[in-house]
């Protein structure tokens, strides 16, 4: 309602003038920061001072390279979430009195300060930190620099402000988002004098500005999408959501909308984790595949029984899946079967059988379904039987299956010679600092951001909150390639923005543009199949539909991919437009039955949004 109300009396402004002409906010007015704050951010970039460079991760490149922490005086909150955009890393009260210890305690080697405060902090405190990378911020005037203590210290940011805005161009800065091109424009002291400062360049990562940066008028945007959101969790299609939207390197939109669930006890936050259903199938299986494409362990045009042994038939054990072929699996038009229920061949007249269940972890029953029930790990051959033994469809053409997605774990922990998780890790998620997607959650994430799904009546019987919704990858002990990867937006973007990039991100290739291209293309247009290898593509002919018929959006390209995801996510990327649109939700609260989502068009609706705002847009 306040937004609505603050949108209200900018559109009446705006009608004589005052608030945006030609899609370019004026500063005649401060009814609404969002659209016109641009001014401060383009201002902020160019005067934000690097005074001194000494340490080889500054700004931060590698986010493997240094176990980086900060110190902070104030707005904690607030600089956590400018902080976690980037790395989920430790963040200290410099207030109290322990911090130094606590930063050994974790085996820091590199802090960043962040001097905010319009206060000297107790420097001698730092003394006992003398094995540690030590870098500090300083923000407001240049006269709160005390220059007798800057020895101490390898690198020294200088922002000539202090405000909300100053404190997020100062985290974008240290972590490379935006160029530090800044000049000191007078004295400070006879080795940081007018006209100083280090050049330091960008190197890609997500930049958080508003849409002004790239000509698009944020009081157009906000209203519109505020308006569909609400109607939706007014309506109950959802308790709460996130929309996240990146155009060309900058996230223009990102959002938090209601809550957890209907109680509306806990409020969604920008670092909360989802449940990404079968978005895990593009952001878990698929860029391990992609990479050992590269690193030539996998030929898409081989079978697949070439890498799985299981599909190849032998003496008493038939197979009729030995001549399916690796990318016709990918398109989903293999015939294999759609899906199979596992978890049935656990019970015992509906009730868990204790052939295959403990209370307690063994080292045979080591696959936690709940917090006090653990599957053994002999299921997992028990799952690959039952999908070499399932029939194939008639007909080669498109039918999404997720058969081959429970396989991919084992087959690429075998062709990287380590286990699946620590492949995607250390491949993917950690070097992207996409430090939230992950397996299993619980334990990793603190449990007020684990955003809860279904009450599940058919396998666990209870509300499902940190464990993964489907009961197959459930069974898999939540370690699948169909689903139970867990992730913030934010942190989801990083890898969809690699996507978007053919393969590189922040100065880094993780897939070759060849092999990305081959992947993200229609694999068999000649059969009606729209699929790429792995992403799904639009509807042929979708520019010609409605909001109603059209998937996703009437308006996105040819060209785009990606993927949705059954508990009511959605992620897709446009290369035509330099557009990443992530939309997260917990739609199948307290029920799946609830398809009010698809109904409603929610997703689409909101995508076509940013569509039509960047129609004129340069």
């Amino acid at each position: 309602m306040k937004r609505f109300i603050i949108w209200l009396i900018v559109t009446i402004l705006s009608w004589e003038g005052i608030i945006c002409q030609n899609q370019q906010c004026t500063d005649s007015t401060n009814i609404i920061a969002d659209s016109c704050i641009y001014g401060q951010f383009e201002e902020l970039c160019r005067d934000i001072v690097l005074l001194k460079k000494q340490s080889d991760n500054f700004p931060i490149e590698d986010l493997i390279k240094d176990k980086v922490a900060f110190v902070v005086f104030s707005q904690i909150e607030e600089w956590r979430n400018y902080i976690w955009r980037y790395q989920h890393l430790p963040i200290f009260d410099g207030n109290k009195d322990n911090y130094q210890y606590l930063i050994l305690k974790e085996n820091v080697n590199h802090i960043i300060i962040l001097s905010s405060e319009e206060r000297d902090f107790d420097v001698s405190k730092l003394d006992s930190l003398n094995d540690i990378k030590k870098s500090i911020i300083f923000l407001g005037n240049h006269n709160r620099i005390d220059l007798s203590v800057t020895n101490k210290f390898d690198d020294i940011l200088f922002v000539p402000t202090n405000s909300a805005v100053a404190r997020d161009v100062s985290v974008q800065a240290i972590f490379g988002a935006i160029d530090i091109k800044g000049i000191l424009k007078s004295n400070i002291s006879d080795e940081f004098q007018n006209g100083f400062g280090i050049e330091c360049e960008s190197i890609g990562r997500l930049r958080y500005l508003p849409p002004e940066s790239i000509g698009m008028c944020g009081i157009d945007i906000h209203p519109k999408v505020d308006s569909i959101v609400h109607n939706a969790i007014l309506n109950g299609a959802f308790p709460g959501c996130r929309v996240f939207v990146a155009v060309k390197g900058n996230v223009i939109f990102n959002e938090a909308y209601g809550y957890h669930t209907y109680n509306k006890r806990i409020k969604v936050q920008l670092h909360d984790v989802y449940d990404l259903a079968s978005v895990t199938k593009i952001t878990g299986p698929l860029p391990l595949i992609m990479k050992a494409c590269d690193e030539q362990l996998i030929n898409l045009d081989a079978p697949f029984s070439d890498y799985w042994e299981d599909w190849k038939g032998k003496l008493f054990h038939r197979s009729n899946k030995e001549a399916l072929i690796f990318r016709e699996i990918l398109a989903h038009q293999a015939r294999l079967t759609p899906y199979i229920n596992y978890f049935p061949i656990t019970l015992k007249d509906k009730e868990y059988n204790t052939k295959w269940y403990s209370l307690l972890p063994t080292d045979q029953k080591d696959l936690r379904i709940d917090q006090h029930l653990y599957l053994s790990g002999k299921i997992k051959k028990e799952v690959y039987k039952a999908i070499r033994k399932s029939p194939l469809l008639e007909d080669s053409r498109y039918k999404y299956s997720g058969l081959s997605f429970m396989i991919y774990p084992e087959l690429l922990a075998q062709l990287f010679e380590i286990p699946y998780e620590n492949a995607l890790y250390n491949s993917f998620c950690k070097p992207l600092g996409a430090s939230s997607l992950r397996y299993n959650p619980i334990g990793k994430v603190d449990d007020s951001r684990i955003v809860p799904t279904e009450f599940d009546q058919y396998f666990r019987k209870k509300q499902i909150k940190g464990l993964v919704h489907d009961e197959a990858a459930a069974i898999m002990g939540g370690v699948s390639g169909n689903a139970g990867l867990f992730s913030t937006a934010d942190d989801l973007a990083k890898m969809m923005q690699m996507y978007l990039n053919k393969g590189v991100y922040a100065g880094k290739t993780y897939i070759s543009k060849k092999t990305f291209e081959d992947f993200v293309k229609v694999q068999f247009p000649e059969n009606e199949n729209r699929r790429g290898a792995g992403f799904d593509k639009p509807l042929f002919g979708n520019d010609t539909l409605s909001i109603k018929d059209s998937y996703p959006a009437p308006s996105v390209s040819p060209e785009s991919f990606g993927h949705s995801g059954f508990t009511g996510t959605f992620v897709w990327l446009d290369p035509k437009y330099e557009m990443v649109y992530i939309f997260l939700s917990n739609r199948v609260y307290p029920t799946r039955e609830n398809s009010l989502i698809y109904r409603m068009n929610v997703r689409p609706s909101i995508q076509q949004i940013f569509y039509d705002a960047l129609d004129g847009v340069d």
